[in-house]
């Protein structure tokens, strides 16, 4: 199904969700003076909009008004507003002209996409976010780093990661049983891609145990290769800041250490 109504996305690309939906709809974002870009995924075209949570913009009146939530992504479709990225992009899926292994028509196969999102919600999603809240990124939202709550979101994320190896990932190579990607791997590989914001022997070693899990996020890369690494960009430029940021921690550190 096509659709000639203007879409507009509004996104922020240090966002998983944002990614995910930015992915789907395989865009390119230009960097404008004005932070606009253009977006086209199977045929399907959008505007795209960044709105900065950092900046606070997600709670200014002209996106309000898009989404009363305060959050992002959300679209405009020819003024049908809508937020949350899985509701967002199997809504895609049905108006637009996509290929049907990103959320099938056939109802089983719907049903294991939509098993995983379900299971993503209350699973690697939250216990990714926790964890990388409370062990990093905590000091950017305007939060105290807390050790204890980090440990625990850890070995949450630990166990979502050994049910991705051992259950979505035990017979295909794709999390919903298909022999292509869904939806539901855009946005799990979406959020395991904020593991690059750890130092990256430690985000290395959390992975490590996981081949299965680790074959799959290099296959939805190279699949949706090159918009994978393009909409990343923004989250590879913070990762380098923190990099540079433990660095010049570390070096303090040596510097008011007592001398022997």
């Amino acid at each position: 199904m096509g659709s000639s109504r203007n879409l507009t996305l509004y996104v922020d690309l240090l966002s998983q969700p944002c990614r995910a939906v930015t992915i789907f709809c395989s865009g390119m974002i230009d960097d404008d003076d004005d932070d606009d870009g253009h977006a086209r995924v199977n045929e399907i075209e959008a505007d795209v909009q960044i709105v900065s949570f950092l900046k606070k913009e997600t709670r200014e009146p002209p996106f309000l008004a898009i989404n009363p939530l305060g959050q992002v992504p959300a679209i405009d479709d020819g003024g049908f507003t809508l937020s949350e990225s899985h509701t967002i992009m199997r809504y895609l899926a049905a108006t637009r002209k996509v290929a049907d292994h990103w959320y099938p028509e056939d109802l089983e196969k719907r049903a294991c996409v939509d098993r995983v999102l379900d299971w993503q919600h209350g699973s690697i999603d939250r216990d990714a976010a926790q964890f990388l809240v409370h062990r990093e990124l905590a000091p950017l939202l305007g939060r105290t780093k807390n050790p204890t709550l980090a440990a625990e979101a850890e070995d949450s994320l630990k166990q979502s990661l050994k049910t991705m190896e051992t259950v979505w990932l035990k017979d295909s190579p794709f999390l919903a049983r298909g022999s292509q990607p869904s939806i539901a791997d855009i946005s799990s590989a979406c959020q395991l891609q904020h593991l690059k914001l750890l130092d990256k022997e430690e985000s290395g070693a959390l992975l490590a145990p996981y081949e299965k899990v680790k074959a799959w996020m290099v296959a939805v890369e190279e699949f949706t290769a090159p918009y994978f690494v393009e909409v990343h960009g923004e989250l590879e430029k913070l990762a380098k800041i923190l990099e540079e940021r433990r660095k010049s921690e570390a070096e303090a550190e040596l510097e008011t250490a007592p001398k022997l």
